[in-house]
């Protein structure tokens, strides 16, 4: 196989999996947009007797509680999704900016103290750092994301401070410099444009890991109060009846988080293989 062939091949496949994997998440979402609100029953409403098995009436079954799981399996697409796009967002911008400021920065006393804080947080693992701060501060939305935003910044200040060292160093931004173009400008015109590449790619692949963690918080009870649908919570509200027969208050809720990583994979990896080949070019 000629080399030329095989970069054809790498971009088809990378090609397939972003179509894949955004008609994957595009149809998740268009489903939680639509089921919860052309439905007979409500999340929260008790729809049948309890932990009915799947049927015309309900697709799903129902929980122990009788409320329909195919609706709320679908009404919990934008809490989670919503949440870990949040989670990410923050982080993202807020890691980008302070690691691209270390990164170029002559203050070494700023640097060593910054750099300090950044390596102290990213040697704790992720999740058990942010149960601690929940566990703390208390469950809900807000503090998910307070949470995760706290601990993940981090990890994108990471990446972007080694980026912009280099990016610093490059002809173009030189150019810039020789050409008496404002720090400001260099900035947010060459250097960051350059470095957030980086940390956007990282983000695709983080999503995949704050999603999970926000389904793992709820599984805790440190997450999405209920009656709220949401996917951890929902899972493990049946965990106990897998044991006895009752399997889909767990498996629907399951599969439903399994779609949207699988989802958000097939993204990033077809990215990284474009990208890859943008950059062998």
């Amino acid at each position: 196989m000629t080399t030329e062939v095989k970069k054809k091949k790498f971009i088809k496949e990378g090609t397939f999996g972003i179509y894949t994997g955004f008609f994957m998440l595009g149809s998740l979402i268009v489903a939680g947009l639509i089921i919860p609100r052309v439905s007979k029953y409500k999340p929260n409403d008790l729809a049948s007797m309890p932990l009915a098995p799947p049927s015309r009436a309900n697709w799903f079954g129902t929980d122990v509680l009788g409320r329909d799981v195919f609706v709320r399996v679908f009404d919990a697409v934008f809490i989670d999704l919503g949440t870990a796009i949040i989670g990410v967002s923050i982080p993202l911008v807020v890691g980008t900016v302070i690691g691209t400021l270390l990164g170029i920065s002559q203050n070494k006393r700023v640097n060593s103290l910054v750099g300090s804080i950044i390596d102290g947080i990213n040697a704790f693992p992720f999740l058990v750092f942010v149960i601690a701060m929940i566990a703390f501060i208390g469950p809900g939305v807000g503090s998910i994301v307070l949470a995760i935003s706290l601990v993940n910044w981090a990890r994108y200040a990471r990446i972007a401070r080694t980026r912009a060292v280099v990016v610093n160093q490059q002809g173009y931004v030189e150019a810039a410099r020789t050409l008496g173009f404002s720090k400001k400008r260099i900035l947010f015109k060459h250097i960051i444009p350059n470095v957030s590449s980086e940390t956007r790619a990282y983000a695709l692949s983080d999503f995949i890991i704050v999603i999970i963690a926000v389904a793992a918080l709820s599984f805790l009870g440190l997450g999405i109060k209920p009656p709220q649908a949401e996917w951890g919570g929902m899972i493990r509200d049946g965990k106990d009846l897998l044991t006895v027969g009752f399997w889909w208050p767990t498996v629907f809720p399951g599969i439903a988080l399994c779609w949207a990583g699988i989802a958000v994979a097939f993204i990033s990896e077809g990215l990284t293989r474009r990208m890859r080949e943008v950059g062998t070019r």
